[in-house]
């Protein structure tokens, strides 16, 4: 069915019709957005919710585009699942719309969804962002009321939000959970760890996370060397920045 409506909007515009997924996406990403939007409302195209849920994934935080799939779904009869709801929560947040998030809280809710990692990781990211740190509290908790294990995407989001707000007790507590649950930190994680640290100007851990990437076998990139650049900048600490 998404072969066909895409073949269709391709052929509508111009385009050659067998092309890869991976070029795709990449038209529909560019070019492709806004007249998409028209062939589809102009051919009155029908198309499943699944299918709805992968091109809100293709347009994640493009509101405008977002919003019209959205009104084009409601107005097709289709109710949304949970990829859909993921994709909008996580569109909505991207941009700080703060009462869009909500809606689509309230309508999982009507719809009876059970939320899913992807969506609390969404919620916990934007929540923390906002520093509503209540909020991301309930949301940890509701996790463990449904008993959906957080991965490493969760715990370098509830890092990067402690850390940005200051709140190291609460990172080094993430730190003990990812022990407990034995999630390996990985780069990305390592990196928000630097970085929070070092705007704490602890380098005593700034050092023993950058021994644990070694130990690791885990190769510094350059958002690595730029946050401890940053860091050791900002302390002073010429001879680190140098090396």
């Amino acid at each position: 069915e998404m072969t066909s409506l895409l073949s269709q909007t391709l052929r509508k515009i111009g385009l050659k019709r067998h092309l890869t997924d991976r070029v795709i996406k990449t038209k529909l990403k560019t070019r492709l957005e806004v007249p998409m939007l028209d062939v589809m409302k102009k051919e009155e195209l029908r198309i499943s919710t699944r299918n709805f849920g992968v091109l809100f994934g293709h347009f994640n935080g493009k509101i405008k585009i977002v919003e019209e799939l959205w009104k084009m779904m409601k107005q097709q009869g289709k109710e949304p699942n949970v990829h859909v709801i993921t994709s909008l929560v996580h569109s909505y947040g991207k941009v700080g719309m703060d009462k869009k998030v909500e809606e689509m809280r309230e309508q999982m809710k009507q719809l009876n969804i059970k939320p899913n990692l992807q969506i609390f990781n969404s919620l916990i990211d934007f929540y923390g962002k906002e520093k509503n740190f209540d909020e991301v509290s309930r949301l940890r908790n509701e996790m463990v009321r449904l008993n959906i294990t957080p991965n490493i995407v969760t715990f370098s989001t509830l890092i990067s939000c402690y850390g940005k707000a200051g709140m190291l007790k609460q990172v080094g507590e993430m730190r003990e959970q990812m022990k407990q649950l034995n999630i390996k930190e990985d780069l990305q994680s390592l990196n928000t760890l630097i970085g929070c640290y070092g705007k704490a100007k602890n380098f005593d851990e700034v050092s023993r996370l950058r021994n644990e990437m070694a130990r690791l076998n885990i190769t510094p990139d350059i958002v690595t060397f730029s946050i401890l650049i940053n860091c050791y900048g900002k302390a002073g600490m010429l001879k680190q920045v140098g090396e």
